[in-house]
């Protein structure tokens, strides 16, 4: 599969080219072409050149999934970092328990990490578009690489303007040091229109299905998703139920009989697969490693086989655990319980596929929209616009039928509000551990109500004892309106102030 190929060369193109127009080096030498060296002068010429700078920003797609469960579901009530007493260990860093607890500051690492990640992957996707644009290459792949570059421009931005509220939006390359330093943020309200721009030009452009080695490539459902989740996060029902209708009624997407299949690693970019990060077990170094992330520590030789004992970075709460109802098919596919002495755990089953004794690599590829998402969406739209007992029902239970649960009906749910609690609750075990729960919690306005009262959960009943490296503080689990952003990295507000102001509590 293309997808999987590495891609190291671009990056070394534009790193370098950005550092010499901001550095503004002009000596002679440096004008030498290399011979052995891929340079914007002799890149960016051919159909290969640029599939190959496109496939490059699937590899920050990957880069992007494997670390952002921190921020999207340790931060929620779903997840909490490990808390090894004997022996004294975390799962993670500290950080980790600052950003679940909600103490963490604007020097905290991981927002610097994804603060970086996420620019350097919009800096790329620039950098590609602006050569794409006057290059002489077939109409048809040229259309179709700007939609995929769109659309991953749109997703990432998505991310940032969740995360961080008013964020710069750069569209161009920057090539001076002028431009760089001049950059600020930009109104939420302006990036989410630029978002929606790039996402509707991926939804003409980008093909309805690929196949062969193309396959698990962003489809025009993809670009759907991200459009219909853009309309949900502010509030246009019926944009985001247009968009919704438009992936149920084509055709392309179903529900899997066996909730297992869904992340059965042989069994990838399946009937229910809208868009999924795109992983291979082997040595070319394109291999995931959730399990290994996840699984609870000292777990070598019961959860994991492989050379690492488990990362514990992303244990599941209490309140997840008992938010299943019984005979809820999805939870033994979800979690188990790994009887830890002297902390018993349970741990995230869904990735749990490792299989070599050497190496911690797992075929894992990563869920970001499926069509049960899908469903449950269309749900929510068409409920917020108004009560019915009909379609939202319908599609509520669709999802509910597979978990081998019993239909809802206006019985059960009488009421917008009623209908509106039974769609959170079901999203919440459909996608857990998927990346939803913090961004769902965020966009319908309950973040503060139900993370408050998992604070006080957790402090009369916690998951498990917290560890003396980082013990309950009188301000953990307390949560404010400020906190539904993350802080600017500190570092990138003294390097550039015009980033200034810093987000309200930080």
């Amino acid at each position: 599969m293309k997808i999987y190929n590495s891609i190291l060369r671009l990056r070394n193109v534009s790193f370098l080219v950005i550092v010499f127009a901001i550095t503004g080096c002009n000596e002679e030498f440096l004008n030498i072409p290399p011979e052995t060296f891929q340079t914007d002068g002799n890149f960016y010429k051919t159909e290969a050149d640029f599939e190959q700078a496109t496939i490059a920003v699937y590899s920050a797609l990957q880069k992007y999934v494997t670390d952002a469960y921190i921020f999207e579901e340790v931060r929620s009530d779903n997840t909490m970092p490990d808390q090894l007493l004997d022996g004294g260990q975390l799962g993670g860093s500290r950080q980790f328990n600052f950003i679940d607890r909600f103490t963490m500051d604007s020097g905290a690492f991981w927002i610097n990490v994804y603060w970086t990640l996420i620019y350097d992957a919009i800096k790329d996707i620039n950098f590609t578009l602006s050569f794409l644009e006057g290059a002489d290459l077939n109409e048809d792949f040229k259309k179709r690489t700007e939609a995929e570059l769109k659309f991953f421009r749109a997703y990432f931005y998505f991310v940032a303007v969740r995360y961080w509220g008013d964020t710069p939006l750069v569209l161009e390359p920057i090539t001076s040091p002028e431009q760089a330093f001049a950059i600020t943020r930009t109104p939420a309200n302006t990036v989410y229109e630029s978002i929606i721009s790039d996402a509707n030009f991926a939804v003409s452009a980008l093909p309805v299905s690929y196949s062969g080695s193309d396959v698990g490539r962003a489809t025009q459902g993809a670009a759907r998703m991200l459009l219909a989740k853009v309309y949900l996060t502010r509030q246009d029902y019926a944009n985001a139920q247009s968009q919704l209708s438009s992936i149920i009624g084509s055709n392309q997407y179903s529900l899997l009989d066996d909730y297992a299949a869904v992340f059965d690693p042989s069994n990838k970019n399946h009937d229910e697969s809208i868009f999924e990060a795109q992983f291979k077990e082997g040595p070319e170094g394109e291999s995931s490693r959730f399990i290994y992330t996840f699984a609870p520590l000292d777990s070598r030789g019961v959860v994991v086989v492989g050379p690492d004992g488990g990362g514990g970075r992303n244990i599941p709460t209490n309140s997840i655990v008992n938010a299943y109802e019984p005979n809820d098919l999805r939870k033994d596919i979800s979690v188990a319980y790994f009887d830890r002495n002297p902390s018993p755990v349970w741990y995230i089953k869904k990735y749990d596929n490792d299989s070599d004794p050497e190496f911690a690599r797992t075929p894992d590829n990563w869920p970001i929209y499926r069509y049960a998402d899908a469903l449950l969406m269309q749900a929510e739209a068409i409920n917020e616009q108004g009560y019915q007992t009909d379609t939202p029902f319908n599609l509520l239970n669709m999802v509910r039928t597979r978990a081998g649960l019993p239909a809802l009906t206006p019985t059960d749910l009488p009421n917008q509000a009623a209908f509106r609690d039974a769609i959170a609750q079901e999203r919440r075990v459909e996608l857990a551990f998927e990346n939803h729960r913090w961004f769902d919690l965020v966009r319908t306005g309950k973040a503060v109500e139900v993370m408050t009262a998992h604070g006080q959960e957790e402090l009369a009943n916690p998951t498990m004892p917290s560890s003396d490296i980082v013990g309950i503080e009188p301000e953990s689990y307390i949560i404010t309106a400020d906190e539904l952003l993350y802080p600017i990295p500190i570092r990138e507000l003294e390097v550039s102030p015009n980033l200034q102001p810093q987000n309200p509590g930080y």
